[in-house]
């Protein structure tokens, strides 16, 4: 068969499975759809094609997931499938009708996209046909069934079997070094084919969620992983994408009202990246960017100094010994004058579009927002098993002992009200610092809300983490036990003492009066100046 006689096909089959599993189909094309949000972090205006839409079952979940902000074609290969997709009407999407594949515009596409569409005889022939239409940086997701998957196996070796069941007579499962060697051959970089949901269609709709918990977990375990029903398979074009400038600050009444906060040891090759990108997409929301240089060796104080001389609203703060994260943290909340505060790692430049989720939170009217790698809609990229094992072992305790309905408080992603992190008692010197601010303002009543993100690691231009799980996991241990006694013992709220929250704020007004005086001052003399232009005019 051609290529397109292939893909009718499998466009065919792939509709016909969505609709056997009524239950559970929603709600894996809902994460599909949210993965190709975080894994592309898709900007407003960026252009995707969907190959092998069919009725739209999927379009619907991306158009939703991005907003209706990023217009969307959906490549159907039955026309009859294509009247349904259609019928939906969806924001901002364009149903054609493909015959051929050369039809498409070349290099027309930030992004391609496609669900249980590639994995066929002729995928090595579809990929490339695939980077003729993506523009230079452009990327493709797609996911396609895993060969080493029980069933898929099964169905594989005994093509009966397979017939039998509705796959299509081309279909075939994807073994991961070969889809790898011929997306190299095709040209592809930066590519990544990576076991993907493990939730079996039939799970009952009831059980998704707790099954999920398991999953998250068993998706990335050694030799488990392997065993997914499913590889989504990431690949970038070569060349520079020119990404548009969009600003993502769209509520007014947070306009100014931010410090964003980030503790930084040996962060220069990261600071001037993330300052601009912070500046380029959410300039309107800034109020201060404070740099808290935890003693480093490298020139983080230099390069942020540089960067201060073009951005006015990049502060420094240098501490001095001893090192530590929780230090850091308290010395930037302590200096922050904005309404809200933001507290933030230097690597978090690779989500940056995903913060208007928080900032949606806060206009919403929460106290505060924490961006939560392990949500039910969050995805996680080359995230490391042992850190997943450690990280919901210590979430199981928190749930166990003090708080059922929490995902993730440890990030150090969050968003609050000034105040709840300026009066919040934080004793922990290190990383076990962002436990305290995730989970003391929850349990001394705060309205506080978990935000999906992606977690991606860090780029190798990036530099490494000082994060190592072995060194840090028993301070967080003995944080949490501390934080549990107290509780048991009757104490839910944790700020500051009394008069230590009243010195707090009499030094905070001080220091408000004082800018009020400086802008004040500034003003006068700007009156001064416009008056005396007057007087010459006159």
């Amino acid at each position: 068969m051609s290529l397109e006689q292939n893909l009718r096909e499998m466009e065919r089959s792939r509709e016909a499975y969505w609709r056997r599993y009524p239950a559970t189909s929603p709600v894996k094309l809902r994460w599909r759809a949210l993965t190709v949000r975080h894994c592309f972090h898709v900007l407003p205006g960026e252009s995707i094609l969907e190959l092998g839409a069919g009725s739209g079952l999927w379009t619907e979940h991306i158009a939703t997931t991005l907003r209706g902000e990023s217009p969307i074609t959906a490549a159907v290969f039955n026309e009859d499938l294509a009247a349904e997709a259609t019928a939906q009407n969806l924001p901002n999407t364009k149903i054609i009708h493909v015959t051929n594949l050369n039809d498409l515009p070349a290099e027309g596409f930030d992004y391609v996209v496609g669900t249980a569409i590639l994995c066929h005889d002729q995928y090595a022939q579809n990929l490339a046909a695939l980077y003729r239409l993506l523009k230079p940086g452009g990327q493709l997701l797609f996911f396609e069934a895993n060969h080493w998957n029980p069933q898929v196996f099964l169905k594989n070796t005994i093509r009966p079997l397979g017939r039998w069941s509705g796959d299509a007579k081309c279909q075939i499962g994807m073994r991961k070094f070969q889809l790898m060697k011929q997306a190299s051959h095709q040209g592809f970089t930066h590519i990544e084919v990576i076991p993907y949901d493990i939730v079996h269609p039939l799970t009952p709709r009831s059980l998704i969620h707790a099954v999920q918990s398991t999953a998250f977990i068993l998706e990335h375990a050694p030799v488990i992983r392997d065993l997914c029903g499913t590889l989504y398979i990431w690949l970038v074009k070569p060349g520079r994408a020119r990404r548009r400038n969009v600003n993502l600050a769209t509520h007014q009444e947070l306009f100014g009202s931010t410090s964003f906060v980030i503790p930084c040891h040996n962060e220069e090759m990261n600071i001037p990246r993330l300052v601009h990108a912070l500046v380029e997409t959410y300039d309107q929301y800034i109020h201060e960017i404070i740099i808290v240089n935890d003693n480093s060796r490298d020139r983080t104080a230099e390069v942020t100094h540089e960067v201060a001389a073009r951005e006015p609203r990049v502060k420094l703060i240098n501490r001095q010994p001893p090192n530590g994260v929780g230090r850091a943290l308290r010395d930037g909340y302590r200096a922050a004058t904005g309404r809200y505060i933001l507290t933030m790692d230097c690597d978090f430049v690779l989500i940056l579009p995903e913060f208007r989720d928080l900032f949606d939170s806060i206009a919403a009217g929460r106290d505060g927002a924490i961006g939560s790698r392990f949500s039910y809609e969050s995805v996680l990229i080359n995230y490391s098993f042992f850190k997943i094992l450690c990280n919901r072992s210590f979430h199981l305790l928190v749930k166990l002992m003090l708080l059922s309905r929490v995902r993730d408080v440890s990030n150090n992603l969050k968003l609050y009200r000034a105040e709840i992190l300026k009066e919040l008692e934080i004793e922990e010197p290190h990383f076990a610092a962002n436990m305290e601010t995730g989970l003391k303002p929850l349990l001394s009543g705060y309205d506080i809300e978990e935000v999906p993100i992606s977690w991606i690691n860090r780029a190798p231009d990036m530099g490494a983490s000082s994060f190592k799980i072995v060194k840090v996991a028993p301070n967080y241990f003995g944080a949490l036990m501390r934080t549990i006694w107290n509780v048991w013992r009757g104490r839910r709220d944790f700020r500051k003492k009394v008069e230590t929250r009243v010195q707090a704020k009499l030094i905070t007004n001080n220091e408000s009066s004082a800018r009020l005086n400086d802008e004040q001052k500034l003003h006068h003399d700007q009156s001064d100046v416009y008056l005396e232009k007057d007087v010459l005019k006159s």
